[in-house]
């Protein structure tokens, strides 16, 4: 079975760590890093390829509605999935390309599932 390759873009340390544990103890996900600012978030999306990025709406450098945009225009074939505080940031997240937006204040489950839905459909 191949994985689906996430990265997380989050600013808080102990989250940050908390969803690179939960990611890699999903036989189906792989965390391939974690990005700590927009401009390393970006960089790190270019340099591995992740299938799914999952960016915190407040980040240093660039905001995730900002990342959601740059990542939409250039690396189109990332699916991005905001996580935020503000629920209220999804329609518009939704409208610069993310394919998911899930409240921190969810069950990590709802976040996992998130994160499986905006993979791609494996080719056959």
């Amino acid at each position: 079975m191949t994985k689906t390759r996430v990265l997380v873009a989050e600013n808080h340390p102990s989250i940050r760590e908390n969803l690179r544990y939960l990611i890699n103890a999903e036989r189906d996900l792989e965390c391939v890093g974690v990005a700590k600012n927009g401009r390393q978030c970006i960089d790190m999306c270019r340099e591995l390829q992740p299938e799914v990025l999952v960016v915190d709406e407040i980040f240093p450098g660039a905001d995730g509605l900002a990342i959601t945009a740059i990542v939409g225009s250039r690396l189109p074939q990332i699916r991005v999935v905001m996580y935020t505080f503000n629920p209220e940031i999804c329609e518009v997240a939704r409208e610069m390309g993310a394919v998911g937006c899930v409240p921190k204040y969810m069950p990590y489950d709802v976040l996992l599932g998130a994160l499986r839905q905006a993979a791609p459909v494996p080719s056959h």
